[in-house]
């Protein structure tokens, strides 16, 4: 099969449908890799490969397959009618697909088949093309102009007008009516309330509104504590001055003095570098340790991948583990695998030479939550380079979640 080429672009007045707190089209490692697995290479097909161009604001989106990509409304009326049988059972399979996946007791799997609904959704038919045969979505996952279309309109397409819709008022509450003796009550309180302030006024049991005379009476002892503390602040600022012209002189007689000629004193040895736990990890479980290596390391149960983007291009993963010079050679905690589930995960891309010069990217994804592990997973992405320190990289990922995580140039 001919390696993945641009047949689309899609600028930033698309917006992306979402699920579960993440993008749509930021699941595509996932969607493809399951409909691979469970469907067939022609369903993962169906969905064109975005490549954000973030410089731009703009996604490129990819498809296998050699030829042009034509829109399906221009194909002649005979392959637009195989094309659009060929479209609705795909998407029928992948419908299915999806209801399967919301009837698993697993969480993620529900996730992922409401992330598989919303990704059959494309702004209008134009966003649909057809390369030797195959149709494509592109600008799937996202809607314009709050306007979007799935399944039921992308094979057959319908004109909807929109009619009259009748207005519905809700019924108007009668007003409660209030007793009569209600206003004659009100008043009586209000007569008795004034009635007691005067009262209060009048006699004033509790002292509540006596006013204290004014009194302004200055006690001998008071004044004589006065006195004595000016006297202590005349005291206190002729101290303050007698000081100042102690410091005024010492400074005088040290600058007379000749200076002193200290000997410079050695730096301290520079600290060892620290041993890298992740790494260390890594040789444990065989990695290899290449000219340039890129380590991915996790604490918990959940099934993690990393995956390097190459500047060409190439996706290097569990499921291409080798590309442009590079090789995943530690793929740990797969379900059913050759290796033990552990709780001291580690992976491995490597490269034995120089890579082909320009700028990688690199991906971690959350695969599968396994028993016993947590809903979110923190990481750390280790990359090392001759002649550089390490570079460590964190974060985390929740079932089903690629994170983009940072990337390096080379050469350095």
């Amino acid at each position: 099969m001919a390696d993945p080429s641009p047949i689309a672009r899609s600028d930033a007045a698309l917006r992306p449908l979402g699920a579960g707190g993440q993008r749509v089209v930021e699941a595509y490692p996932q969607i493809a890799a399951h409909l691979r697995r469970a469907r067939g290479p022609a369903h993962a097909a169906l969905f064109a490969q975005p490549v954000p161009d973030r410089d731009r604001a703009a996604i490129d989106w990819y498809a296998a397959g050699t030829g042009e990509a034509v829109p399906l409304d221009r194909l002649d009326p005979a392959e637009r009618e195989a094309a659009e049988q060929r479209l609705a059972v795909l998407l029928g399979d992948i419908e299915a697909e999806a209801a399967a996946l919301s009837a698993s007791p697993r969480e993620g799997d529900r996730l992922l088949g409401d992330v598989l609904r919303l990704a059959m959704r494309v702004p209008d038919r134009s966003w649909v093309r057809v390369r030797a045969g195959q149709p494509v979505l592109v600008g799937w996952g996202h809607e314009i102009g709050g306007q979007s279309i799935g399944p039921e309109l992308l094979t057959k397409p319908t004109e909807r007008r929109p009619g009259p819709m009748p207005v519905l008022m809700p019924p108007v509450a009668a007003p409660r009516a209030w007793p009569r003796w209600l206003p004659w009550w009100l008043a009586a309180l209000l007569a008795l309330l004034l009635l007691l302030l005067l009262l209060l006024l009048w006699h004033d049991p509790w002292r509540w509104f006596a006013l204290a005379p004014p009194a302004c009476i200055a006690e001998p002892a008071g004044l004589a504590v006065l006195d004595e503390q000016r006297r202590e602040e005349g005291r206190t600022a002729a101290l303050r001055a007698e000081l100042a012209r102690l410091q005024l002189e010492a400074g005088q007689a040290r600058l007379a003095c000749p200076p002193i000629r200290r000997q410079a004193e050695a730096p301290p040895p520079p600290e060892p570098p620290r041993p890298n736990e992740d790494l260390e990890r890594a040789r444990r479980e065989g990695a290899r340790e290449g000219n340039v290596q890129v380590v991915l390391a996790w604490d918990d149960r959940n099934d993690l991948d990393l995956a390097v983007i190459c500047p060409d291009g190439t996706r290097i993963f569990f499921e291409n583990r080798r590309g442009c010079g590079a090789e995943l050679d530690v793929d740990m905690n797969v379900a059913g695998g050759p290796r033990p589930i552990t709780s001291q995960p580690v992976e491995n891309i490597t490269w034995a030479g120089d890579p082909p010069p320009g700028q990688y990217r690199i991906e971690v994804t959350n695969y599968a939550r396994n028993p016993g592990g947590p809903a979110v997973s923190p990481f750390r992405v280790t990359i090392r380079r001759p002649g550089q320190p390490d570079q460590v990289l964190h974060g985390q990922a929740r079932p089903n979640q690629t994170v983009a995580v940072g990337g390096f140039r080379w050469p350095p």
